[in-house]
Order: C-alpha cells, then sequence, then structure tokens
C-alpha cells in the first residue's frame, strides 16, 4: 500500500501541470500588486525598506487571489480519479492494492499537489520580488528593524497550503459524484463563491462558513489560524469520507 501511495504523490507533485499552476499564482500576486508596482516606477525616490515583502504578502489577501485558490489548486491533480475511471486504469491499481490504499494514495497525491500550488507560487514570487525591489530599497540603518514581511508570509503559506489541499480534493470527490472532469475543475470555484454569498447574505453570524477566513481569519475566529486549520482539517475529513464511499460503490460496478 505504501508504494502505491508513493506513486500517486509522485505523479500529483512532480507534474508540469503543478509548475504551470504555480507560475500561474505567481502571476497572479503581481497582477493584484500591479498598482504599486505602477507607483513604484514612476517615483524616483527609493522604496521603503522590507517594500519586496509588503507587495507579496499584501497581494495575497487581495480578491483576485483568494478567487483563484480553489479554481488553480485542482489543475494539477483534481481530474486523476475520474482520468482513472474513464481509463479503466482504476481496474490495474485495486488489483495490485487494496481499495483502502487507492483511496489514501488519491488523496495524498491530491491534497499535496493542491496546497503546493499557492505554496509554490508565493516563494517564486517573493524571489522575484526581491531580487527586483530589493535594490531599490533605502539602506537599513545601523539597529534598525525590516518589516519584510517574511515570517508572516510563511506563516500565510501554512495556510494557503491547508486551503488549497482542500479544494483540490474537493474537486476530485465531486468529480467521484458526478463522474465528470469538467466538474472537478468548476466545483471547487462554485463551492467557495456560493459560500461566500450564503454567508454575506443569509448566514453574517457564521463566520467560520466563508472561505476567505480560512485564509484570513478575523477577530471572531476564537483561536485565530489555529480554528481556521481545525475547519479545514473538520472538511477534509468529511470529503475523504465521501471519497471513500464513491469509490467503494463504482469499484464494486467493476
Amino acid at each position: 500500500m505504501g508504494s502505491i501511495i508513493r506513486a500517486d504523490v509522485r505523479q500529483a507533485v512532480f507534474s508540469w501541470r503543478l509548475v504551470l499552476a504555480g507560475m500561474a499564482f505567481s502571476v497572479l500576486l503581481f497582477l493584484s500588486g500591479f498598482e504599486a508596482i505602477l507607483d513604484t516606477a514612476r517615483s524616483d525616490e527609493l522604496l521603503a525598506n522590507g517594500f519586496h515583502g509588503q507587495l507579496i504578502y499584501n497581494a495575497l489577501s487581495s480578491d483576485m487571489v483568494l478567487l483563484a485558490v480553489p479554481i488553480l489548486c485542482t489543475l494539477p491533480y483534481g481530474a486523476a480519479y475520474i482520468e482513472d475511471i474513464k481509463t479503466g486504469f482504476v481496474k490495474l491499481y485495486i488489483s495490485r492494492t487494496s481499495r483502502r490504499g487507492y483511496v489514501l494514495g488519491k488523496f495524498a497525491g491530491c491534497f499535496l499537489s493542491g496546497g503546493l500550488v499557492p505554496v509554490l507560487g508565493t516563494i517564486l514570487a517573493y524571489g522575484i520580488s526581491t531580487l527586483a525591489f530589493s535594490p531599490m530599497e533605502l539602506d537599513v540603518e545601523d539597529g534598525a528593524e525590516v518589516a519584510t514581511q517574511f515570517w508572516d508570509t510563511i506563516s500565510a503559506c501554512g495556510r494557503f497550503f491547508l486551503s488549497g489541499g482542500f479544494w483540490a480534493f474537493l474537486g476530485m470527490v465531486m468529480s467521484s459524484q458526478m463522474e465528470s472532469r469538467y466538474i472537478s475543475y468548476a466545483s471547487p470555484f462554485v463551492f467557495y463563491y456560493l459560500l461566500i454569498i450564503l454567508r454575506e447574505r443569509y448566514f453574517t453570524w457564521l463566520y467560520v462558513m466563508d472561505p476567505k477566513g480560512w485564509l484570513w481569519p478575523s477577530e471572531e475566529w476564537v483561536l485565530g489560524p489555529w480554528s481556521a486549520a481545525a475547519v479545514n482539517v473538520e472538511c477534509l475529513f468529511i470529503a475523504l469520507l465521501c471519497f471513500a464511499a464513491a469509490v467503494r460503490r463504482r469499484v464494486a460496478e467493476l
């Protein structure tokens, strides 16, 4: 069972789809901070210390980036299960491993690839921003601290990893129910937007329903990011149970 799980993880993580999705996320970060970059290009003055980090950190909370998370994170491996079904490859998988091994392999590959999309994109964007804007910043005075937002960005990457992994796996779960590749790509964004609408219009008191809060928890969250992480883990567990039930039903029909 372990070898099958490792094979799924390798297939999901070492893929060109993950690289392209991460690069797309990086581009969106710079597009979100385009106004700040444009102001920088127009100014003849040196930038404030830590501008390169502040630019990426602020972009992570923009609506453009937040809406892109459930879309980009699903691209690398969200349709893997339905592709196995359509090609009949699932029969070979099940013959070589247990049903539990197959479910856990698909879960691990999908979760890791989905979570790595925003992390890799953020690292790439932070590196480019450092190389491009650090030479243009003011020199640091002796003993002064520079607010680069580096550790805050690392903390945000942890939340984005967990949330991205969930949305990617949700796409796989929905494709297992509908047996459509397009459902795996579209359903996470539909659910994401639906939760926002329901929370803003009908359940304003239910702050845990807001998927934006899973990434940027407000003061309403009792334990802050830890509460948001707990909600993500609970949703992942429910999704895993649904996926296991769908695989059990589908395998019985083979």
